[in-house]
């Protein structure tokens, strides 16, 4: 096999496979995608060498494979166009069907200019014949609807992609547009070389032209690919991201609900998949329990916390993250054991007013609940109630 045929063969047959099994209940936009993947890989896999030699023979029509990886490439760019105005809600207009008119058109042109074209055998890369004025036609043809494809996807993408909120949706938007800008320069390729072939002159010799179309195709169909799985690796990164975080703060969570278990929800065992609503709900029960427990500790305690640790050489965020996680490891304790609150219920945890930050602090908390500094903040804070108590008697 060709590298050509190595590099993108595989990718679509198993994007193809990947996302047939959810395709009976998927969006019309996820069925579109779907048929332009299971095209392609049908007309590329037909243009490996020794599958077009099978074929060839079989139908007794030297260069035959060619028509049908066109006839089938020319339907594949029709789905993307329709793939992108689902995906980007772009609204129909009097002139959508001229599309599928075009489309039937260039489909019965290229049957008709390749039955009349002088055929080279199999051997021989159709894309670097160019002396015969059917074949020319028939190029003509075939890179006319691409180029009409190819615009009008670079049109919709900009037009729509500018406007998409910044994340995975615009970033797989400008995939898909960057990958029709090389299905440009492939159609702008291609015409050159048809172009100069009439003046008599050669771009770069048949070897060259045949791999300069490869790499141009290649970098369109895997950038093609990497738009649409963009949204689905980003949010499996995201998700990657929100277990770390939610495993960073479950031994906080667990450390002061074990002393409140009241503020617990309970939460459906089908929900417990959703990665994004445990986070949120322990963040918001690590909080009603830093509430519940905020009575064993004044601000005059804090604040001696964070002079001590101060004192020991923590500076900045690793002192507060540390203070805190004492004042609460400190609290959970002694609502353990058994004493009373002795003061105002507030807030002990530090808000950050978005559910990222708030998570990303309590993951710094939960670290520093077992430290070595805790626990000596823990003792202090020990120290000082012990005083208080006695000083009361």
């Amino acid at each position: 096999m060709r590298i050509f045929d190595l590099v993108v063969v595989p990718p679509l047959w198993l994007f193809v496979g990947w996302k047939a099994p959810g395709l009976r209940s998927a969006p019309r936009q996820d069925r579109l995608m779907w048929l332009m993947w299971a095209l392609w890989a049908v007309a590329f896999t037909i243009g490996v060498p020794a599958v077009r030699r099978v074929i060839d023979a079989a139908v007794e029509v030297p260069s035959f494979t060619n028509l049908p990886v066109h006839m089938l490439s020319l339907c594949a760019m029709g789905a993307l166009f329709e793939f992108i105005r689902e995906a980007t809600g772009a609204r129909g207009h009097r002139l959508s069907g001229l599309r599928w008119i075009l489309l039937g058109l260039a489909e019965a042109g290229l049957i008709a200019t390749f039955a009349a074209s002088p055929l080279p055998d199999g051997e021989t890369d159709l894309v670097t014949v160019t002396r015969s004025p059917m074949i020319t036609a028939y190029w003509m043809l075939f890179l006319g609807y691409i180029l009409y494809g190819v615009l009008s996807a670079i049109r919709l993408c900009w037009r729509y992609g500018r406007h998409a909120a910044p994340g995975p949706t615009r970033t797989a938007m400008q995939l898909l547009g960057l990958a029709s800008t090389f299905g440009l320069l492939y159609v702008a390729h291609r015409i050159a070389h048809q172009v100069a072939a009439l003046t008599g002159r050669s771009l770069t010799g048949a070897p060259g032209v045949v791999v300069t179309t490869q790499i141009l195709l290649a970098c369109t169909l895997l950038l093609l690919v990497a738009s649409v799985s963009w949204p689905f690796l980003a949010g499996c990164a995201t998700r990657a991201r929100l277990h770390r975080q939610v495993k960073a703060i479950r031994p906080l969570w667990r450390l002061l609900t074990e002393s409140t278990p009241e503020v617990v929800l309970p939460l459906p065992a089908d929900l417990h998949k959703d990665i994004d609503l445990v986070r949120y709900r322990c963040v918001i029960e690590i909080r009603d329990s830093a509430l519940a427990l905020s009575g064993h500790v004044s601000r005059e305690q804090l604040e001696a916390v964070r002079r001590a640790l101060a004192e020991s050489g923590l500076r900045g965020v690793e002192r507060d993250a540390t203070a805190e996680a004492a004042v609460l490891l400190y609290a959970a304790r002694a609502e353990r054991v058994g004493e009373r609150p002795r003061f105002p219920e507030r807030a002990m945890v530090r808000e950050g007013g978005d559910l990222d930050t708030d998570a990303a602090w309590l993951r710094k908390v939960s670290a520093a609940v077992r430290s070595s500094a805790a626990e000596a903040a823990v003792a202090l804070l020990r120290g000082h109630a012990d005083s208080e108590v006695l000083a009361t008697e």
